[in-house]
């Protein structure tokens, strides 16, 4: 039994992202069991603007791994399937955060969970609120549909089915 209910989110718009992003799925199935597709969204770029539009999507992965661990495998997924990020929010083949481990709070070094900006990104909330809309964020104390309607920034442009992650 997978003990962790964890929401991590994906990202590409380098090379066939669809592909890039079912990927990183197949990878990320072989440390635990996920539950639960979001939508894939196309958005606009966010920070470095001259770039491809991003695919981005989250999953619900229930898994052993603590953070520290998990954050591992996930550089070493992203190594596998050649990030190849060359510029702060610039261009890659794919992108995978932690965005929650539970409903803790988990900062060591450059690993901070939850993600500190995610609250602050429409392509970050809206695939979690497809999956978990009542998740309450453990640092804002306001749930994932609550901060979605906060969003003064809006990035994305199309969605698509998660049927195209499997």
């Amino acid at each position: 039994m997978f003990q962790t209910e964890t929401i991590i989110a994906l990202g590409s718009n380098v090379g066939n992202s669809i592909l890039n992003l079912r990927s990183a799925v197949r990878e990320l199935n072989k440390i635990g069991y996920i539950s639960k597709f979001a939508n894939i969204y196309i958005s606009a770029p966010y920070g470095y603007k001259y770039q491809s539009n991003f695919y981005n999507s989250a999953i619900i992965l229930k898994t052993n791994q603590q953070p520290l661990q998990l954050i591992n495998t996930i550089q070493k997924i992203e190594r596998k399937l050649k990030k190849n990020k060359r510029i702060v929010n610039g261009p890659r083949s794919i992108d995978i955060d932690i965005i929650f481990f539970g409903t803790s709070k988990y900062h060591y070094n450059n690993l901070i969970i939850p993600h500190p900006r995610a609250k602050e990104r429409d392509f970050v909330l809206y695939p979690i609120l497809d999956i978990k809309p009542f998740l309450l964020h453990p640092v804002e104390k306001k749930s994932i549909n609550q901060l979605s309607k906060e969003l003064t920034n809006k990035y994305i442009i199309k969605k698509l089915s998660y049927r195209n992650l499997i």
